[in-house]
């Protein structure tokens, strides 16, 4: 008898719920690594729970993944295939890149941010003996200038320090 009537009492609560499916944004990432250095990140893992009621009341909730990131290693140039110095460092205004010699007939150079964003690249001859690179417009801090063949493998890598 007193189950009849609990079932009588919850019996219109239970017809005016509403169900609302989850929403998720599935995740994405990768890892790209080299000899000095790796890459790993995830983008996405987001979760969205909403639920709302008859007066209008809404809650929600989810959450959202970090990202991990590891920098390049910096690692002198293979003296076999190129000698080079770079000069002012620390710097304000301009860093100079001075090759004085080199076994390649061309090669890349990425300015890489401590996050690893790229803020500057370019393709240089082998011939080329000094090479400016203006750094008055970047933000204090520690960046890497990296050295690629023209097959994009990294020869070298050295720290550049921004006042």
């Amino acid at each position: 008898m007193r189950l009849s009537i609990l079932l009588l009492l919850l019996l219109p609560i239970v017809g005016f719920a509403q169900q609302i499916a989850p929403e998720s944004v599935n995740n994405a990432g990768g890892k790209m690594t080299q000899s000095n250095g790796s890459l790993s990140f995830t983008v996405g893992e987001l979760v969205v729970l909403s639920f709302a009621d008859f007066d209008g009341n809404t809650l929600n909730g989810g959450f959202t993944s970090g990202a991990t990131i590891t920098t390049v290693n910096t690692s002198d140039v293979d003296q076999s295939l190129m000698s080079v110095r770079i000069y002012p460092n620390p710097s304000t205004e301009l860093v100079t890149f001075e090759i004085k010699e080199s076994h390649l007939d061309a090669f890349n150079i990425q300015i890489v941010d401590n996050a690893g964003k790229i803020i500057s690249s370019g393709s240089h001859s082998g011939l080329a003996s000094k090479i400016g690179i203006n750094c008055s417009s970047w933000v204090s801090g520690t960046y890497h200038l990296i050295i690629l063949s023209k097959d994009l493998t990294v020869i070298g890598s050295y720290k550049i320090i921004k006042q």
